[in-house]
């Protein structure tokens, strides 16, 4: 059984007491998860670490945070796991092309265990720098022979900039990848992803043209992307910006549709995205589906796999978290997950990345038993 403590630093004034407000709870801690915004999260990462210098500390700036510790912006929220796990740690500090280059570190970790039953690592890669395909496969390319699943997020901000951060015992990085690896001595680990959007219409269209490294799609069968993306919304060319929030593409990968942010149209009728589109992929125009009747059919599906779950951790899109404030839904969906799962601790990132894939306005859970 995990045992946890889960605390909140409210004085945003004050970046010691703020932090030490969050963790006035904490015992000889083996874990610390944390998140805040970006404006103080540098010093709260240093601070965590001087003060349980011999806990894995990791965390990433938010847009905002979720969970037992309250729901909230101007907040930091932090995790301990105290008992019930083992945990190794490492960085990618330049998570881009040469990011395999860093395999080995990863490596490492996974080497730190007598075995790797029940474990899975969780990563926080930094954003709008076409990093976390990089990232995903110096990960998988060792972590898929030694079936250590991955689950993660990028990291966010205040929604104003592209300033973000991950952080690893201290150290900050806006150009990285943190991970953790970490060993449920208790039982299983157990990975949900949820969607909320359907397609808008039954048609589907062939990527025929993609530059998948500056996630860039071209041409949708024998039209340019964004000549289909208005038709299918039935609006104007110069209109299509309007609805990109709403609207984003889906992707079909294995019988299984993962979603993908447009967020900029090309003045050759290209749509730039916030994920990888490969050439040959079928595309279909999304739209928001019965949103509060699906995260309660989620919310049912995991309770009836884990009944008693020790420990979940919750990362949830921005454009979702958005979408739900502009719903007035927020309140009611904290307060959904807290009855659900007591102990929780949870983001709203840029994007998402489950196994191999990295997509956006996408929910995932990592439930520990």
């Amino acid at each position: 059984m995990i045992r946890s403590s889960f605390g909140v630093g409210t004085d945003m004034e004050n970046a010691e007491l703020c932090v030490k407000e969050a963790v006035k709870d904490f015992v000889d801690p083996k874990l610390i998860v944390f998140f805040s915004e970006d404006n103080f999260f540098c010093e709260y990462a240093r601070i965590i670490h001087s003060l349980f210098p011999n806990a894995v500390s990791i965390g990433c700036s938010s847009y905002r945070m979720w969970g037992d510790c309250g729901k909230g912006k101007k907040i930091l929220a932090a995790m301990a796991v105290e008992d019930g796990i083992e945990v190794s740690a490492g960085v990618i500090p330049k998570a881009d092309e040469f990011a395999l280059t860093y395999a080995d570190r990863v490596r490492n970790c996974a080497n730190s265990f007598d075995n790797t039953e029940n474990t899975v690592c969780i990563e926080f890669t930094i954003p709008y720098k076409n990093y976390e395909e990089y990232a995903l496969v110096a990960l998988n390319s060792v972590l898929l022979r030694k079936e250590i699943p991955i689950i993660g997020g990028s990291a966010a901000n205040d929604n104003t900039s592209e300033r973000a951060y991950v952080a690893l015992n201290g150290e900050v990085y806006d150009d990285g990848c943190v991970f953790a690896l970490i060993k449920n001595l208790g039982g299983a680990v157990r990975l949900y992803r949820e969607n909320i959007y359907v397609p808008l219409t039954e048609r589907q269209f062939l990527t025929t043209k993609a530059n998948s490294v500056s996630r860039t799609v071209m041409r949708l069968g024998d039209k340019t992307a964004a000549e289909v993306y208005a038709e299918e919304l039935g609006v104007d060319i110069s209109e299509i910006k309007n609805y990109f929030f709403y609207n984003p593409l889906g992707r079909r990968v294995d019988d299984e549709t993962y979603v993908t942010a447009v967020y900029e149209a090309g003045s050759n009728g290209s749509l730039k995205n916030l994920a990888r589109i490969h050439e040959g992929t079928d595309i279909s125009v999304m739209k928001v589906g019965d949103f509060k009747k699906i995260t309660e059919e989620t919310f049912a599906k995991i309770k009836r796999e884990n009944p008693n779950p020790s420990l979940v951790l919750f990362f949830n899109c921005l454009a979702r978290t958005i979408l739900f404030e502009d719903e007035n839904a927020d309140d009611d969906y904290q307060k959904r997950l807290v009855e659900e799962f007591p102990s929780i601790i949870g983001f709203s990132c840029c994007g998402e990345q489950l196994g191999t894939k990295h997509f956006n306005h996408t929910a995932l859970f990592a439930v520990f038993e």
